[in-house]
């Protein structure tokens, strides 16, 4: 009687870890899309700073050449469902391109004194602040995610066993 009450017992904590796990990984999804999510409105917001500035800085289409460049591969890849741990090098390139973007921006004043431009930039720097504490968050969830996974799949093994 008494194994078989420690049996279940333990067999629930096996299944109910295994359902953490489980649920950890669908939270991880989550936010990976809503990581790639937030990216892609703030690259958007890109395209309305190349129009405010399109007659205001000289050779405009250098400044945004690379920018676009990677736009475009990021398009492509969205067609194949690639995993936000494999798009973050692609977003870390778009991400210095939309600083440097910004940069030279700041340096005209005809476009610090246009409203639009600020508003864009504020939203576009609120956006890249919590696209960077979402992806620390997914780093440190991702690796406490890998072990307890090494964990699960041990303790499945380990039930298959018995």
């Amino acid at each position: 009687m008494n194994t078989i009450i420690i049996t279940s017992i333990v067999l629930f904590l096996i299944i109910s870890f295994n359902i953490f796990v489980y649920i950890l990984w669908r939270k991880i999804n989550k936010l990976e899309i809503n990581i790639i999510e937030i990216f892609k409105k703030r690259n958007n917001q890109i395209i309305t700073i190349y129009w405010i500035t399109k007659n205001i800085l000289v050779r405009h289409e250098d400044i945004f050449e690379t920018f676009f460049i990677l736009k475009r591969k990021d398009f492509w890849e969205d067609s194949y469902n690639i995993e936000l741990k494999d798009k973050l090098s692609w977003y870390k390139k778009m991400h210095n391109e939309v600083n440097f973007i910004i940069k030279v921006c700041e340096k005209h004043k005809e476009v610090l004194d246009n409203p639009r431009y600020i508003y864009i930039k504020e939203s576009i720097l609120e956006k890249s602040s919590e696209i960077w504490n979402n992806i620390e968050i997914y780093e440190n969830i991702l690796k406490k995610h890998k072990l307890l996974s090494k964990i699960s799949k041990i303790t499945i093994i380990w039930l298959f066993i018995n």
